[in-house]
C-alpha cells in the first residue's frame, strides 16, 4: 500500500477555487448586520439632565477596518499541529518551532532522521529540492500542485492550477536529544481561466503551513515503523546472550541490552520460569527473587503450558545487571553472597539463552 494515503493531505487545504470548498469556509445564513449603519449619537433635550455614564461601559472604537466581513469570514477552526509520531509534542512554553520531536531511537541521529522525513516526503510527492543548507539544516521544495478538472472520461480540460513552494528549518536543542520543525510558505500561485493570482492570505497560510507540518510528522512516523521493524529482525538473527565475565570477573551472562533496557524487560522473565521478585534496587540495578522449580504437571505437558526447568535449588538470588560496554553483565548471586558458578550458567544456558535474549 503506498504510504502517501496515510498523509494529511496538503492538496486538500489549499484556497480551493471550487466552490464546494468555499462553502465549507464561509458562515451560513444572511449578513444583513453588513449593511447596518452606525446610529447617531443620543441627542438629550435641553430641558432634560444627560445621564451618567462610566468609562468602564465605553465601547471602544474600532482599530482595524481591513478585515473580512460577512460572506468574506473565514469560519473554520484553526489549523492545529498533530504530534502523530512518537516523542513528537507541542511546546506552549517555547515558540521557536512549530512541532518538537524528541529522541526516541538512540541508535540513530534525530536531525538526520527529520531531514529524511522531509526528503522522502518530497520524494513521494515528485517534487525535487531547490535549495538546501545542510549546515543550518535548511531546505527548500520545489512546486507541489494541485488542479482541478472538468469533462467526461474521455475528454477532460483543467479548470484551475493551485501551486505552493515551501522552506524547511530544523532547531535543535543544546542538549541534542530535541529537534523542532519550521515550515514556511515562500511562494504562491493560482492560475484559472479567469484570474492569476501569487497572493495568499495569512489564515489560508497558516492552514497549508501547518499542513505541511503535520504531512512532515506522519512522515517521520512512518520511518520509525520502518526501522522499528528492520530492527527487530536484525535482532532477532543476533546472539543476544553469551556467557563470560563481568569487569570484576564474576561468571556472568553477557546480554547485548544496555541495563535500563534489560531492567524493563526482565520482569517478565521472572514470572515465567518460577522466580518472585521479593525486593529490588533501581538505583543498583539489583533484583532480589525467590527460586521455586516449576512443577510441571501431567496437564502441562499435554496441553503444551510445560515450563522449561532452570537447574537450581530453590531459594533466594540476587541478579545483578551490570554496565559493560553497551551491553550488560547478568551476574547471579546465591544467599552466601557467592556469584553462581559458570557450570551452572553453561548446564542452563539453553534455557536462558531464548528467554533472555526476548525475542518474542
Amino acid at each position: 500500500m503506498d504510504r502517501r494515503i496515510l498523509y494529511f493531505s496538503l492538496l486538500s487545504l489549499s484556497l480551493a477555487a471550487c466552490s464546494n470548498m468555499e462553502t465549507r469556509k464561509q458562515a451560513q445564513g444572511d449578513f444583513d448586520y453588513v449593511n447596518i449603519e452606525q446610529d447617531s449619537k443620543l441627542t438629550i433635550p435641553d430641558n432634560l439632565s444627560r445621564p451618567e455614564s462610566h468609562e468602564l461601559y465605553t465601547i471602544p472604537a474600532p482599530t482595524n477596518l481591513d478585515g473580512a466581513v460577512g460572506i468574506e469570514v473565514d469560519v473554520r477552526a484553526p489549523a492545529l499541529a498533530l504530534p502523530t509520531a512518537n516523542g513528537s509534542r507541542i511546546d506552549e512554553f517555547d515558540k521557536t518551532a512549530a512541532i518538537w520531536y524528541d529522541k526516541v531511537d538512540d541508535n540513530r541521529d534525530l536531525n538526520a532522521l527529520v531531514g529524511q522525513a522531509v526528503s522522502d516526503y518530497m520524494t513521494s510527492n515528485n517534487v525535487e529540492i531547490v535549495n538546501q543548507n545542510p549546515e543550518n539544516h535548511e531546505w527548500e521544495s520545489g512546486w507541489f500542485e494541485s488542479q482541478t478538472e472538468s469533462g467526461s472520461w474521455f475528454w477532460k480540460s483543467i479548470d484551475s492550477t493551485e501551486a505552493w513552494r515551501y522552506k524547511y528549518s530544523l532547531v535543535t536543542k543544546p542538549h541534542g536529544r530535541s529537534v523542532g520543525l519550521n515550515v514556511e510558505l515562500v511562494d504562491y500561485k493560482f492560475t484559472s481561466q479567469n484570474k492569476s493570482e501569487s497572493q495568499i492570505d495569512q489564515i489560508e497560510k497558516a492552514r497549508v503551513e501547518m499542513a505541511m507540518v503535520n504531512a512532515i510528522t506522519t512522515e517521520l512516523s512512518y520511518i520509525y515503523r520502518v526501522n522499528n521493524r528492520e530492527d527487530r529482525i536484525a535482532r532477532a538473527n543476533l546472539q543476544l546472550v553469551n556467557i563470560g565475565e563481568s569487569e570484576q570477573g564474576e561468571p556472568a551472562l553477557i546480554i547485548d541490552y544496555p541495563p535500563d533496557e534489560l531492567w524493563i524487560y526482565i520482569s517478565g522473565f521472572f514470572e515465567k520460569y518460577g522466580f518472585r521478585i521479593t525486593d529490588l534496587n533501581e538505583d543498583k540495578r539489583i533484583y532480589e527473587v525467590y527460586y521455586t522449580k516449576p512443577d510441571n504437571s501431567f496437564w502441562d505437558s499435554l496441553w503444551g503450558d510445560e515450563v522449561p526447568v532452570i537447574e537450581m535449588e530453590n531459594g533466594t538470588y540476587e541478579f545483578h545487571l551490570k554496565e559493560l560496554g553497551k551491553k550488560t553483565a547478568m551476574v547471579i548471586v546465591d544467599e552466601q553472597n557467592n556469584p553462581v558458578s559458570e557450570k551452572i550458567l553453561l548446564d542452563n544456558f539453553d534455557i536462558l539463552d531464548p528467554a533472555l535474549s526476548f525475542k518474542e
